[in-house]
């Protein structure tokens, strides 16, 4: 979605409310803060506190918090799992310390069917919106596996 905040998060609005989505989830402290925002506490959140690579100084809050750290450019195996166990509780609120940017894609993978996975698009772009069902989860398996760390490489999935 290309255009303001504002008007992109009105339109994420309208197709939550049209698809009634078993999960929302929320990658990055600007997409997370406009859901907050908007009263919408049973989306999950993962955050790493920058915008931009600012600090925010936004008080996310989350009925179930964890906390994880993530290396810049990598998916560790410790967020990964933090990703899938935030998604199971409604409201959850992932804090990263670190970098939470490719988490959108273990979100993707570990979402339910007909969830969507929002990120934003620096700087300030516009928002990604993911409908999660087989061929998108597909589609970001083949990424994922072409991140992995060969021994001889270097790479971003650790």
């Amino acid at each position: 979605m290309t255009g303001s905040e504002e008007e992109n998060f009105a339109r994420l609005m309208k197709k939550v409310s049209r698809e009634k989505p078993p999960r929302v989830i929320c990658v990055g402290d600007t997409v997370c803060r406009n859901a907050v925002r908007a009263g919408r506490t049973s989306w999950i959140k993962i955050i790493d506190g920058k915008e931009m690579r600012e600090e925010t100084g936004f008080a996310f809050r989350g009925n179930r918090v964890f906390i994880v750290e993530n290396e810049a450019g990598t998916i560790g195996p410790m967020a990964w799992g933090a990703v899938a166990e935030a998604i199971k509780h409604e409201g959850s609120l992932l804090i990263v310390r670190g970098e939470e940017d490719l988490l959108a894609l273990p979100a993707i993978l570990e979402a339910p069917d007909n969830s969507i996975v929002v990120y934003g698009q620096p700087p300030h772009l516009g928002m990604v919106v993911v409908k999660v069902d087989e061929n998108k989860k597909s589609l970001i398996k083949t990424v994922v596996d072409a991140m992995i760390r060969k021994p001889d490489q270097d790479c971003a999935l650790t």
